[in-house]
């Protein structure tokens, strides 16, 4: 029987509207978007050179003019990260959606929980699922399978980085994790969906952080 704890979460309360997102997986999407704005970070833990903090509060902020200010004419769209607090996601969808039609695109990291009254069906340009995958682990040495390859599944969870340690959590999100993009050149057109598996995700932050290192 379904117990009222199967979905509790495992991680650090006190931090986990804080938390960062892991490196890879930021630099996998960066690598995509050239982000130009950390819309929800903390000093400590911001992503990109512009970012806001709970003290200068981006719910407040027009984002639009802000990163105008670093943009030539011939930039393309400017985009702008957002891992927002988890606790209250409304008022960030309410505010990308407004500054979506001031010609910022901006990506979200988000649970994948369309039974909320935020989840933005009818308003977002892509809701992309981050989705688990098989892990190839060579074949079978013995027993009746032997010879057959051998595959392993591996969660689309993620773990993300606790805000008070700088350590990766040690359980994943106890939800699956999804990426909504909201673009100003697809305003009023279906919602797109569409997966990816955590893997490849996994291997396009990868790259990106090796060349970063060189």
């Amino acid at each position: 029987m379904a117990s009222n704890n199967n979905h509790q979460s495992k991680s650090n309360k006190a931090g986990r509207d804080t938390t960062q997102t892991p490196l890879w997986l930021f630099e996998a999407l960066n690598s995509q978007y050239n982000y130009v704005l950390d819309a929800a970070a903390l000093k400590k833990s911001a992503l990109c050179a512009r970012y806001y903090t709970p003290r200068n509060n981006a719910l407040k902020k027009d984002w639009s003019a802000d990163i105008g200010l670093y943009l030539d004419a011939n930039s393309p769209t400017p985009a702008a990260w957002l891992n927002p607090p988890f606790s209250n996601i409304l008022p960030w969808i309410n505010k990308v959606i407004e500054q979506q039609h001031k010609g910022i695109l901006t990506t979200l990291l988000v649970p994948r929980d369309n039974r909320t009254e935020w989840w933005p069906a009818n308003s977002a340009s892509k809701i992309i699922d981050i989705v688990g995958y098989y892990e190839d682990q060579g074949v079978y040495l013995r027993g009746p399978k032997k010879g057959q390859p051998k595959r392993k599944w591996r969660s689309g969870g993620i773990r993300f980085i606790n805000s008070l340690t700088g350590i990766e959590e040690p359980a994943e999100l106890n939800k699956p994790m999804c990426i909504i993009e909201f673009n100003p050149n697809l305003i009023g057109q279906p919602c797109q969906y569409s997966t990816i598996p955590k893997n490849v995700l996994m291997a396009l932050g990868q790259q990106a952080l090796a060349k970063k290192s060189k």
